[in-house]
């Protein structure tokens, strides 16, 4: 067993026991963990262009992306009317106009760079409070929130463990040389396993949907990771940051969650 797996193992468990910790213990910590995971992932994003001579509105794109996060608070739990939403008009407003005083080079691409990290992981993170509260806007239940984080490590573990052991067929070679069919499939069975385990104890979902909920997770988590190591690959970098030992940054960490969140958002409103 290698030091890397060794370092790899010991942070993704103190990492995953900070956060059980925080959604299990009020709506408050599971809003304080994320929204601190928000920052810095955008933060991290927005730092990989800036290395690369990129020039993105690096505090104007967090601010926003605080704020909808903040604002999609107050709408999912039931506080407040979807108008305020457009108080996000002149926020938005405010990164097109600041880039005729910054009178740096291709500020349409500064501009799409900061606009796209909100899309990118601000989004997909605050779509995380209404799978919170799809049931009732009044009263947070974290079952599906735990579930999707309870799938998503168990596909991300066994494809790992499966492609390093068995992986003889490569998926995208040219944008992540070790990720492999034979690891994506092992992953994938796993995760049903995993969502059906679920389904006796969380009764949100019918067996059968928890296990399509799993599928979704397990194809765009996938998706999510290869667009991160494209976006790397196109930078010419190997990881967001050093921050994690054995992961690289927060970015790297939770790549699978920005497409995989969206899909499952998606299909929790048509059943």
């Amino acid at each position: 067993m290698n030091s890397n797996f060794i370092s790899r193992a010991i942070t993704g468990t103190g990492l995953v026991a900070v956060m059980l910790a925080c959604i299990f213990f009020s709506v408050y910590s599971f809003m304080l963990f994320f929204l601190a995971l928000l920052i810095v992932c955008l933060y991290e994003f927005y730092k990989i262009f800036e290395n690369s001579n990129k020039k993105p509105q690096v505090i104007s794109g967090i601010v926003l992306g605080v704020l909808i996060f903040i604002i999609n608070y107050f709408l999912a739990s039931g506080y407040t009317k979807p108008q305020l939403i457009f108080s996000l008009i002149p926020v938005v407003l405010y990164i097109v106009v600041a880039e005729l005083f910054r009178k740096h080079p291709a500020p349409f691409e500064n501009i799409a760079i900061t606009v796209f990290g909100i899309v990118y992981i601000a989004l997909p993170i605050t779509m995380l409070w209404n799978l919170g509260f799809r049931d009732n806007i009044y009263q947070f239940n974290p079952h599906l929130i735990l579930g999707f984080f309870f799938i998503i490590w168990t596909y991300d573990s066994m494809a790992y463990i499966v492609g390093m052991t068995l992986g003889r067929h490569r998926m995208f070679e040219r944008i992540s040389p070790k990720k492999s069919w034979e690891g994506a499939i092992g992953g994938f069975i796993f995760s049903i396993v995993v969502a059906y385990i679920i389904s006796i104890f969380y009764n949100e979902l019918s067996a059968p949907q928890w296990c399509i909920y799993a599928s979704l997770i397990a194809i765009f988590g996938t998706f999510g990771d290869l667009a991160e190591s494209m976006l790397k690959r196109s930078l010419d970098i190997k990881d967001s940051s050093s921050i994690l030992p054995g992961h690289g940054g927060f970015l790297d960490r939770f790549d699978s969650l920005f497409l995989a969140v969206p899909a499952v958002y998606l299909y929790l409103q048509f059943i």
